[in-house]
């Protein structure tokens, strides 16, 4: 949805809610920061000689694989261990429990955030699902059936270059597709350098300050990985600025998460988790490389589309603008949610300026 949309939608919210002051909340689509660009050549060509379809190949499967074989191998062991009963569910049959998760992937593959700030490669991306989508579903299907075996260049046999930029859609020639994807990471952008930190996987549940504790670790199990809950992910710096914007943010966001918990209909439908991006690197394609606080939503059944707050406003967001937050951009149930709350809770609860307090 591009921003003056999201604005007229806006409007629109608040004059159906006669809401006033929401005007001044705008909700956009954000994508990544642009890291340093890869240095082409003549016919658009990198320092590998790929053209521009291969090299947009090339990165589709690395996003595709960081997302959709640890998806498929959960379900894969999943299977083994049920398999190796021997009670009657050991012998049932379950078909498409590879396929729905591999179309679900597929589909989305072109809109993911390591993805979306690189305009051509989106394009590019585009253009080989229509001609080849089913091609390259059939790829990962051939990967599961053979057992998931290792990837050339990690010890393995089998090589996701040959078999989805050659075989599956022809977009890199004969020569390029016979090496490992690994040996392409280096092409001059830099991103082959960049470290990631991360803070040790905490129990399940751990909160921390009031919000579930996540770090770069767990990034993707606790916020991504379940499409049917809608996750809110505070990106905090907690110390910046004598900790003045962080104190003011936290008390909104706490607040939201205890009403959505604390009421039987919407508990568990909304997860609220905090990353200390100061002792966190939460890498692509879900981190962000900014050096400033966000506040991001991932909808349920569209996990692939984050929706990030456009002004943080200093942290001064009271609970009316989280939940005005999460109504535009959450999916239907916790929208519907969020606007019965705005429009239920009383005025000091909505409205309530944690900054101006001496707690802070």
């Amino acid at each position: 949805m591009t921003t003056w949309r999201a604005a007229v939608l806006a409007a629109c919210v608040c004059v159906w809610l006669g809401l006033s002051g929401c005007l001044g909340m705008q909700v956009v689509q954000r994508a990544l920061e642009v890291p340093t660009e890869t240095p082409l050549f003549a016919g658009g060509k990198d320092v590998f000689g790929r053209p521009p379809m291969c090299r947009a190949c090339h990165l589709v499967v690395n996003s595709l694989n960081a997302r959709l074989v640890p998806a498929l191998m959960i379900i894969k062991a999943k299977e083994d261990r049920r398999r190796g009963r021997t009670d009657s569910a050991s012998r049932r049959v379950e078909y498409g429990l590879y396929e729905t998760t591999i179309e679900q992937y597929v589909a989305s593959a072109c809109t993911t955030q390591d993805l979306w700030h690189m305009k051509d490669v989106r394009k590019n991306c585009q253009t080989i699902m229509e001609a080849h989508e089913d091609e390259v579903l059939g790829a990962y299907s051939r990967w599961v059936k053979k057992g998931a075996p290792e990837a050339a260049g990690s010890g393995g046999a089998w090589s996701w270059n040959w078999e989805v930029c050659y075989k599956a859609t022809q977009s890199c020639g004969e020569e390029l597709a016979m090496h490992a994807l690994a040996e392409f990471d280096d092409d001059g952008s830099g991103a082959a350098e960049r470290k990631y930190r991360s803070e040790p996987v905490p129990s399940a549940g751990t909160k921390q300050g009031g919000l579930l504790q996540v770090v770069a670790g767990s990034f993707y199990d606790v916020m991504v990985k379940d499409d049917a809950v809608d996750t809110l992910a505070y990106t905090a710096f907690p110390n910046a600025g004598d900790g003045e914007f962080h104190g003011s943010l936290l008390p909104a966001l706490v607040k939201v998460a205890e009403l959505f918990d604390g009421d039987p209909a919407t508990r568990g439908t909304l997860v609220v988790g905090m990353v200390d991006a100061e002792n966190n690197d939460v890498p692509p394609p879900y981190g962000t490389g900014t050096k400033a606080p966000t506040l991001c939503l991932y909808p349920a059944g569209n996990k692939g589309w984050p929706r990030y707050i456009s002004d943080m406003n200093d942290g001064r967001l009271s609970v009316y603008d989280v939940l005005y937050f999460v109504m535009n951009t959450g999916s239907r149930g916790t929208s519907a949610a969020a606007r019965d709350l705005m429009s239920s809770l009383p005025a000091d609860v909505l409205h309530h300026k944690a900054w101006d307090h001496d707690d802070l």
